[in-house]
């Protein structure tokens, strides 16, 4: 059974509160077409507020769905009344045939005042004398973005009724609003959940359970034989899993917030982490697999290649979580993360490679150890050839395998 050091699990605890607090952040975002513009905001009610504004001449409708095409997506229509009146219908796709009216639909939307601070930066020279309608609508948990939207502009009016029938569209496609401006996960939401995972389960990997294999491999030899064991543990059979599943977990975030994958230096140092840390796993095993052969040195290249290469992961690992948190703060809008969280983070940072380098100072008894033959085997023996022991024919005459006593002490001669 594994055992955690009490301040480690206060670390752990504070780094989970840390992400939850991080990603309940109010924000919004907004974008334009050639025929109307849109901007989402979202409240710490978890209230998402649209605002749209036609653009094109002339307007008769213009409907947004949540889906990725049009059937099976509920949608919203609005459009203006012959009295000036703002008129909201929601409806649902069916196929590509008129939407049906919707008249009890899960989340409902009510008209609202827009904002009279929104900016509108349009791809239009014409920002035409529309006016915005806005409407809100209750956040769906299961999407928590909204994500690739459907759209369609007509420029036929319906009349001031919102059940009255719907001309066809004059342009219809999709839009992707990613509320990338800042980036926003709702608490308890199924990306909160992957965002948590990933941090925190690649942060324990990457930070606690690698440096603490290498500190075994650099520390430990010098005390115990078994260091192996240990050492391969705690880097293959129990940060494997974790950082597999830690990783995972982010590609899994990036496709539910309907983003692109390698689209920035994170993403990319972190697939460039995980092969690093595969390549020396491997790398490990062929080694430990050959350390039997006949004539072997005792520190072969391929054995520094691995110290090497196992300090590059680490090193590259607190580079990699420092500018997670970066993009993090990027993407939120926050300029940093809470104060408490670097301040571990430098302490680490330092306090590792005077940990690791300290065992330096042991090598004079590693190799006093590795001469004796108590190195990585626990065979615990010196080998003094590679040619086979005297044979049987010469036991009798030269040989001492007769006898317990040694030849000198033997009498008779």
């Amino acid at each position: 059974m594994l055992h955690f050091h009490p301040a480690l699990l206060v670390v752990l605890w504070l780094q989970l509160t840390s992400f939850v607090r991080a990603i309940t952040y109010s924000t919004h975002d907004s974008g334009c077409n050639l025929f109307f513009c849109m901007d989402i905001s979202i409240g710490d009610d978890d209230i998402l507020t649209y605002e749209i504004k036609p653009i094109f001449e002339p307007f008769g409708w213009v409907g947004v769905g949540w889906g990725r095409q049009m059937k099976g997506t509920p949608m919203v229509v609005i459009w203006d009344g012959t009295d000036g009146s703002r008129i909201l219908s929601q409806r649902f796709g069916v196929g590509h045939v008129e939407p049906i009216v919707d008249h009890k639909p899960p989340r409902v939307a009510t008209l609202v005042e827009p904002s009279p601070n929104t900016v509108w930066e349009t791809k239009s020279s014409d920002t035409s004398n529309y006016s915005t309608t806005a409407f809100q609508i209750p956040l769906n948990k299961s999407e928590p973005r909204p994500g690739t939207m459907i759209w369609a502009y007509s420029l036929s009016t319906p009349e001031s009724d919102p059940n009255a029938d719907l001309n066809g569209h004059y342009v219809a496609g999709t839009f992707n609003m990613r509320l990338i401006n800042p980036s926003y996960v709702p608490p308890g939401s199924a990306t909160a959940k992957t965002i948590l995972v990933h941090g925190l389960f690649l942060s324990f990997g990457f930070l606690v359970l690698l440096p603490a294999g290498a500190l075994v491999g650099r520390l430990g030899r010098t005390f115990t034989v078994r260091w192996f064991m240990i050492h391969r543990a705690l880097n293959f059979y129990v940060a494997l899993p974790v950082i597999a599943l830690g990783w995972v977990m982010g590609p899994v975030t990036v496709h539910n917030a309907n983003g692109a994958h390698l689209s920035d230096a994170h993403k990319i140092c972190g697939v460039l982490l995980l092969l690093l840390y595969i390549a020396q796993v491997l790398l490990g095993r062929y080694i430990h697999a050959k350390r039997a052969v006949p004539g072997r040195a005792l520190h072969p290249p391929n054995n520094i290649l691995h110290v090497l290469l196992g300090l590059c992961v680490v090193a590259l690992a607190f580079f990699q979580v420092n500018s997670g948190l970066g993009e993090w703060a990027k993407s939120t809008g926050r300029k940093d993360v809470d104060k408490w969280y670097r301040d571990v983070w430098l302490v680490w940072v330092l306090a590792l490679p005077a940990f690791y380098f300290s065992g330096l100072a042991l090598l004079k008894r590693q190799f006093f150890l590795e001469g004796l033959g108590n190195g990585m085997d626990e065979k615990n023996y010196i080998q003094l050839s590679t040619t086979a022991a005297l044979d049987a024919e010469q036991d009798s005459e030269y040989g001492e395998l007769e006898s317990g006593m040694p030849l000198l002490a033997r009498t008779g001669y």
